[in-house]
């Protein structure tokens, strides 16, 4: 049933998950980025949580200036985030390469 966790006993919740599209693709934990203007830092994003499940469809709305691209280009591993964690299909990206 839509909107009700349905424990079946089986204890198989990966499977369950993969079922209901319930698995998280794309989850983004306390991210912070911060770009440098001459000596002073901007921050264009503060402490974003988020959590994208397979089968999902999100608009992504703001001001200029609100951290929109910044929090794509994360996502999309085009830029690395100043603080915080990015996970992709369960796996942690880890920025350790130059950019």
């Amino acid at each position: 049933m839509y909107g009700y966790n349905m424990d079946d006993g089986t204890g198989n919740d990966e499977e369950d998950k993969a079922k209901d599209g319930s698995e998280e693709v794309i989850k983004l934990v306390n991210v912070h980025k911060t770009y440098l203007l001459g000596l002073e830092g901007v921050p264009a994003l503060r402490g974003v949580n988020l959590s994208i499940k397979s089968g999902e469809f999100i608009t992504v709305l703001g001001t200029s200036g609100g951290g929109k691209t910044t929090l794509l280009n994360i996502i999309g591993t085009i830029d690395k985030p100043s603080k915080g964690d990015v996970y992709i299909c369960g796996l942690r990206i880890k920025y350790s390469t130059k950019d």
